[in-house]
């Protein structure tokens, strides 16, 4: 039947049939989610930081993932998002005193079904390990278990006192439909701060330009001030000068000595009248 000498082929050999969906193990899905670094794949270890759409990473493997996007090969697809640590709000966890680090398992295939989480709630002593929902405040970064939270009636955090709003409250871990929402509201915020900084840059390159145009008039009174010392400058001078001159004038008539008349007599007055010219005037007829 086979043309090989009697071996017989089975039905499964010969026939196609429909591929069956791979079926992960939700302990296993719980457990990555919760316990494990979405980037970097390894135990959460703090400092840790969460990003808009709730997921949890390693503060290392962000910083590590911004200095070379090529660190992590699905970095793009898991936290495109993030383009600075400013995109993330470092988290406030409660240690839970009942977790053992030495008993802790490192791989996940060794995972058992009661998963002792590293966190808690500091409210409803809840262990951070998918049983329950958890949320944190983007405003301070504390967590809590999602229903102490709203037993509490106040706007103000139990842990630091920082006063928050319902937009502030973002859930750890959630579905696919409430990623898809939160996706939304962060580009909205993003958005929203981006405008603010811009609205804020262009404010004061208004002011800085006003103080540009404001500087002349305020310094125009300086100028005169400064012209009328130097014109003072100069007259005392000028002053000065005529006074010196004045004085080595008066010395000089002073000191100097009366001519006699006979040395008078050979430099005649210019304005004498001669009588006769070069021809007439002779010897004898000089004087």
């Amino acid at each position: 039947m086979g043309n090989d000498g009697g071996s017989i082929p089975r039905r499964i050999e010969l026939v196609k049939e429909k591929a069956k969906e791979v079926v992960l193990n939700p302990d296993l899905e719980r457990a990555a989610a919760w316990l494990y670094c979405a980037l970097s794949k390894r135990l959460l270890e703090q400092p840790v930081v969460s990003c808009g759409l709730g997921k949890l990473y390693n503060q290392d493997a962000i910083i590590e993932y911004l200095l070379d996007p090529n660190t992590y090969g699905d970095g793009d697809r898991i936290c495109s998002h993030i383009t600075s640590l400013k995109d993330t709000t470092k988290l406030n966890l409660t240690p839970n005193p009942a977790y053992n680090e030495k008993g802790a398992t490192t791989t996940m295939g060794s995972l058992e079904k009661d998963i002792k989480s590293p966190f808690i709630c500091p409210v409803s002593m809840k262990e951070m390990n998918g049983k329950h929902r958890f949320v944190y405040l983007d405003t301070c970064g504390c967590v809590f278990a999602e229903q102490a939270l709203k037993e509490i009636p106040t706007k103000e955090c139990v842990t630091c006192g920082k006063p928050f709003e319902s937009q502030s409250v973002i859930v750890i871990n959630p579905t696919k439909e409430e990623q898809e929402k939160m996706r939304i509201i962060m580009e909205e915020k993003k958005a929203k701060a981006k405008a603010e900084r811009k609205a804020k840059k262009a404010k004061n390159g208004g002011d800085k330009k006003r103080k540009k145009h404001d500087s002349p008039e305020t310094t125009t009174p300086s100028p005169p001030k400064k012209k009328s010392a130097i014109a003072n400058i100069q007259s005392s001078a000028a002053v000065a000068v005529l006074d010196k001159v004045a004085q080595d004038l008066a010395e000089k008539e002073k000191n100097s000595v009366s001519l006699s008349k006979a040395v008078k007599s050979i430099y005649g007055s210019k304005d004498k009248k001669e009588n006769g010219n070069y021809l007439t005037k002779g010897t004898f007829t000089r004087y």
